[in-house]
């Protein structure tokens, strides 16, 4: 990522947005010259085990990534794969690689956010992780897209930390076991709305001590 800094003259303000755990919800869509994001990944929201308490995912170590095989990407793919890349060799996670498949899932619920009205909230299901982004258009790109979400490592708390709302896209970014994204975006009204989706899916009950290592890390 070139730069986690956000220029004023673009960037008027900033409003984080929060949805209800374990059922995802519309809101009216922000209002212009506003920039927000939403971090909470599906599979945040695990399905309830008997006695209402959240399950969580099996306990594993995250797998040694083997380096990716070259591949030839449009410039907004390029820029995605690049920002998320640079952030996460910073917490000793892996490389992603550019999924087509996972980038046709994004963009038909960035297509789906439109057709509702530009409403802004995230996509049912928990078999992948999301990671949700508005603003004025042309305020973003996909490089300061990353590099806002990645921002909330300013309120993550190392080592202990676990899933918060303001911290959810932070996780979902440097989460050590994912290996791959695709991401779409629409303009609605004014706005870009964009949507990443992850596999495996980060943010897992029990898991953030070993999956979200703090910069210090030594591979």
């Amino acid at each position: 990522m070139r730069s986690f800094t956000h220029s004023p003259a673009t960037i008027i303000a900033v409003l984080a947005m929060a949805l209800v755990a374990c059922k995802p919800k519309y809101s009216d869509y922000p209002p212009p010259y506003t920039r927000t994001a939403h971090g909470q990944t599906a599979a945040a929201r695990p399905a309830p085990a008997k006695g209402g308490k959240p399950t969580s995912a099996p306990k594993s170590e995250p797998p040694k990534p083997e380096p990716p095989k070259p591949q030839h990407l449009d410039p907004f793919a390029q820029q995605f794969i690049d920002a998320h890349n640079e952030v996460r060799a910073k917490h000793c996670a892996g490389p992603l690689t550019w999924s087509k498949k996972l980038a046709d899932i994004a963009q038909n619920w960035a297509n789906t956010l439109k057709s509702k009205g530009c409403v802004f909230g995230h996509s049912p299901g928990a078999q992948y992780g999301e990671n949700l982004a508005a603003g004025t258009v042309g305020a973003l790109d996909p490089t300061s897209t990353v590099a806002m979400w990645y921002d909330e490592i300013k309120l993550y708390k190392f080592p202990n930390g676990g899933f918060s709302a303001r911290t959810g896209h932070f996780t979902q970014v440097v989460w050590r076991s994912t290996q791959q994204v695709g991401c779409g975006h629409v303009e609605c009204n004014g706005n870009d709305i964009y949507v990443c989706t992850y596999d495996p899916a980060g943010n897992w009950e029990g898991q953030y001590r070993q999956e979200v290592l703090p910069a210090s890390c030594k591979k």
